[in-house]
């Protein structure tokens, strides 16, 4: 009896999809995950909001609802890292910077077998080399997906480089002509140019150029491309810290000559405070996060829309080539807990926030303050035709790729990083000269390779430097002297 009342309802179901008009496989389809409910966690406000955006579709093709909690960015590795060493975790759906891979790929799923089991389809050739080989893997197995490709390029103001009038002051003072800065003599010059006068053709006192140099990671990515461009590394082979030689020193020495010409309140900035005066006229040239480029085009907020210029992070002239050395930062990640009890509906979602069609619609809102990742995001044609310029905003992170340099992926990278950022900082600040800065930097980071084993970070640190001298970034003690 209880087999025939089953088979009744199944009966009745079909007979009522049927009626509607709905074919009979997208009814035994639909919602296969209904009442399950995943809980994520995320390190802003904004990063909460973008997965909103994809909250419909993930409950109307899989049944399945996301809570999500914030935890802020600056707590955000201690406490997230705190749960999982102690062999558990409340989340399901976990957000992570992939720059610290080394301590958190040993708590995330690998995804292979699921793959295999559930004929899950991540688009992998769809992929961009930069994040496929540098992000997703801890020890061989590919454990996460690109949630937020974070490179950096640089946004100028035409206006600013294009009037008459500047052209001739800017050549009749430096005598080359005013261009989009190609090097870091370059950057400086026009900082120095550009500061204190109305360079849009008003009376306003305008600023140099725009930066973040708070001292909670944001300074060390603006002090680390000039250190490359200039042939820095972060350590060598034996864990000895290079950041304090000649490079590092001339770098932060430099920083702090151009400080002068940045907004008063610099070393407060985050990353929204710059792109902010960029888009409101105020600065005439900034490099930061490819976000910058959605703001730039937001009608409800920009004043530059059709006036902004996109392109590669300046660099330095070496032996007649210039070689940029732009920054490849965390980024985001998403990842399934080891530790879930929903590994199944979460590796559903993970899919579903992947896929080419909704990630899309992630990177392409200005407010999710997400970077484009996928190869078809650069393409689509909704994107490129976004905003004025939306193309060549697109091409210029293309043409980024193959100078970026990417984070020390170490055990303990977000330890280093800190030290780093705050000392330089500190000198920017002019408490401390550049190279006591770095010194202290040197000692704090020599600190965290004992902590962390040295034998231990030195193997790991030794394939980390094979993989970048694969793609031409290696240590060039003389390039600190010679460079332009």
């Amino acid at each position: 009896m209880r087999k025939l009342a089953i088979l009744a309802v199944v009966l009745m179901v079909i007979a009522l999809a049927a009626w509607l008009g709905l074919p009979v496989a997208e009814v035994k389809a639909a919602r296969p995950y209904e009442g399950t409910t995943i809980r994520a966690v995320v390190n802003a406000e904004y990063v909460k909001y973008s997965l909103s955006l994809v909250e419909p579709a993930i409950y109307d093709k899989l049944g399945i609802k996301v809570e999500t909690e914030v935890i802020p960015l600056d707590p955000y590795v201690a406490k997230t890292l705190l749960e999982f060493n102690s062999g558990k975790s409340p989340w399901d759906l976990v957000m992570f910077g992939p720059s610290f891979m080394p301590d958190y790929g040993r708590h995330l799923e690998p995804l292979q077998p699921w793959i295999e089991k559930l004929k899950l389809d991540f688009a992998m050739d769809d992929i961009p080399d930069v994040y496929k080989k540098l992000m997703l893997r801890h020890e061989g197995k590919i454990v996460s997906m690109p949630y937020d490709g974070d490179v950096h390029i640089m946004f100028w103001n035409k206006a600013a480089f294009e009037r008459a009038d500047n052209k001739k002051k800017f050549k009749a003072k430096h005598g080359y002509d005013l261009a989009p800065p190609k090097t870091w003599k370059q950057w400086d010059d026009q900082a120095a140019f550009f500061h204190g006068w109305g360079w849009d053709g008003t009376d306003r006192k305008l600023f140099g150029a725009g930066a973040s140099l708070k001292g909670n990671n944001y300074s060390y990515y603006w002090w680390r491309p000039r250190f490359f461009a200039y042939g820095g590394q972060y350590f060598d082979a034996g864990m000895k810290p290079l950041i304090n030689g000649p490079a590092g020193v001339r770098a932060l020495e430099e920083m702090v000559k151009t400080i002068q010409y940045y907004p008063p309140g610099v070393l407060l900035f985050e990353s929204e405070e710059p792109k902010t005066m960029l888009i409101k006229g105020e600065v005439p040239m900034l490099f930061s996060w490819t976000s910058t480029g959605k703001r730039v085009g937001n009608e409800k907020e920009s004043l530059i829309i059709g006036k902004a210029g996109f392109g590669i992070v300046p660099g330095a002239e070496i032996d007649g080539k210039i070689v940029h050395r732009p920054d490849l930062t965390p980024g985001r990640s998403m990842a399934v807990s080891k530790y879930s009890s929903k590994k199944e509906a979460t590796m559903k979602v993970l899919e579903l926030i992947s896929d080419p069609e909704q990630s899309l619609k992630i990177v392409m809102d200005p407010k999710t303050i997400m970077d484009p990742w996928r190869n078809s995001h650069f393409k689509a044609p909704a994107f490129r035709k976004a905003f004025p310029g939306a193309d060549e905003y697109l091409d210029a992170i293309l043409k980024t790729f193959p100078h970026v340099v990417p984070d020390p992926i170490l055990p303990g990278a977000s330890e280093y990083m800190r030290k780093l950022s705050f000392e330089i900082t500190e000198a920017l600040a002019k408490r401390k000269s550049p190279k006591e800065a770095l010194d202290s930097a040197a000692a704090e980071w020599n600190k965290v390779t004992e902590r962390r084993g040295r034998d231990k970070q030195k193997a790991l640190w030794s394939e980390k430097m094979s993989e970048m001298k694969s793609v031409g970034i290696e240590y060039h003690p003389d390039w600190a002297q010679k460079a332009k």
